[in-house]
């Protein structure tokens, strides 16, 4: 039996997309990123889904919702 993945959200930016990967990976999370893009046709749209086992959903739906803004430092 192959296990459900669901779409957890979708980017119109690879850069965005590989952020939020990347994120998920350093947590453990089993992801993947999907091209639904209808670039060859021309179109640009909202077009790269990270999906997740749906097993992994609501964790994964809790590590994209951690805000470490306030974690950062900035000198001037």
């Amino acid at each position: 039996m192959t296990e459900s993945w669901v779409t957890l959200t979708v980017f119109d930016t690879l850069p965005a997309a590989e952020i939020a990967r990347g994120r998920l990976q350093v947590e453990g999370i089993t992801c993947a990123l999907v091209d639904r893009s209808l670039l060859p046709l021309g179109l640009v749209v909202d077009s790269i889904e990270l999906q997740v086992p749906a097993a992994q959903r609501e964790q994964a739906c809790d590590v994209l919702a951690r805000d470490y803004s306030g974690e950062l430092e900035f000198e001037p």
